[in-house]
């Protein structure tokens, strides 16, 4: 992809780049054993919110190149969110299943109750 910014041909390097580092990395994590789950869990975290950001250009430069309505990709990235947080929720209840609380479940609960009050609101219409 040419261009004529600067930042945009910096940035196409670096994903080279990236990406042949993350498959010598896919390499390396099948045949060794970690064992600090925190680095593990920020490392997937990391790559979790890459992935997303990579696959919402997708959708957006599809929806252009198809001389589409970018908004078009909304309904797809809402998706993508409600997939993501269910995965999540059910990662959740895992810990907690495992007697595992971390830090921070108060505000999670309050963020939740606001969520399942616009949920019943959207149901209920």
């Amino acid at each position: 992809m040419a261009s004529t910014n600067g930042h945009t041909s910096d940035t196409a390097t670096k994903i080279r780049s990236l990406t042949s580092q993350l498959q010598d990395l896919d390499r390396d994590l099948k045949t060794q054993q970690l064992t600090d789950l925190q680095l593990v869990q920020a490392f997937r975290d990391a790559l979790d919110r890459s992935r997303t950001t990579a696959w919402t250009i997708t959708e957006l430069l599809h929806a252009r190149k198809i001389n589409s309505n970018p908004q078009a990709a909304l309904p797809f990235l809402f998706a993508e969110r409600i997939r993501r947080f269910t995965q999540m929720t059910k990662d959740l209840l895992a810990d907690l299943d495992a007697d595992y609380t971390p830090d921070g479940i108060g505000p999670l609960s309050d963020a939740l109750e606001l969520l399942q009050s616009k949920l019943r609101r959207m149901v209920n219409k």
